[in-house]
């Protein structure tokens, strides 16, 4: 198994920590103590953070996740690490373990592997979710994928490129959609996609939000940037709309 980097526990999160006391027996429930008792004991990682997030029963004294980082990129061989630019460790993704933790940024510069190394992470608190690399794109995710990307609602910055993202049946999710699971999103980028629409709803959504840069790159030379300016200049006036054209 990989070796991981541990990051570490600042003094507030100790202070925090050391006030809560872990209760000894199960709580009152439907369910027979013993069989609460089972549920903590065999628990996967997974598992115990819903579970700890339900009841301070639950909570373990030792954490149950391996903080990874917050500056993670996702190649088609490897997992890396940044702590600084001369500073970066490559993982083969079968050595590590199945109960990391990241925050921060993640950058996917290959989709090959997303879905194995989500499997692995038991927290994901983004702020920043990069789909492009200098000359690197990716094509397809998962709504799946994309939700567990964006599970904490806290990610500020999306840059999806021209990513599209599918459901199990392989539709293709709108945009307004995805805006749904980002309401704390400030800055977004999308290549222009001609499978996608910036329909009434997205633009509405938009406007609605809380976002503060909207970039669209490669653009078609026909394409009827006033009246997109103009709907968003209605509804939201201080956004700040960089357009791109080939």
């Amino acid at each position: 198994m990989a070796t991981v980097r541990m990051g570490d526990i600042s003094a507030d999160v100790l202070q925090i920590t050391s006030t809560i006391k872990i209760p000894k027996w199960p709580p009152k429930s439907n369910f027979p103590g013993d069989i609460l008792k089972y549920m903590k004991k065999n628990a996967t990682e997974k598992q115990a953070f819903k579970l700890m997030k339900t009841n301070k029963y639950f909570i373990r004294e030792k954490c149950p996740f391996i903080y990874f980082g917050d500056n993670v990129s996702l190649t088609q061989d490897f997992v890396r690490q940044t702590f600084f630019p001369s500073n970066e460790i490559n993982y083969r993704i079968e050595g590590l373990p199945n109960n990391l933790g990241i925050s921060g940024k993640l950058n996917v510069q290959h989709e090959n592997r997303l879905s194995q190394f989500i499997s692995k992470c038991v927290i994901c608190d983004l702020k920043d979710l990069i789909f492009t690399y200098n000359w690197r794109k990716v094509e397809k995710i998962s709504y799946d994928d994309f939700k567990v990307l964006t599970s904490s609602g806290r990610l500020e910055m999306l840059d999806l490129g021209k990513t599209i993202v599918t459901s199990n049946t392989g539709e293709i999710i709108p945009y307004e959609s995805l805006l749904d699971h980002t309401p704390a999103l400030r800055y977004l980028y999308l290549e222009y996609n001609p499978y996608l629409e910036f329909s009434q709803k997205f633009i509405d959504k938009i406007c609605a939000s809380n976002l503060e840069v909207l970039g669209v790159y490669k653009l078609p030379e026909n394409f009827e940037r006033e009246a997109l300016l103009a709907n968003l200049a209605k509804g939201k006036p201080n956004l700040r709309v960089l357009l791109y054209f080939k």
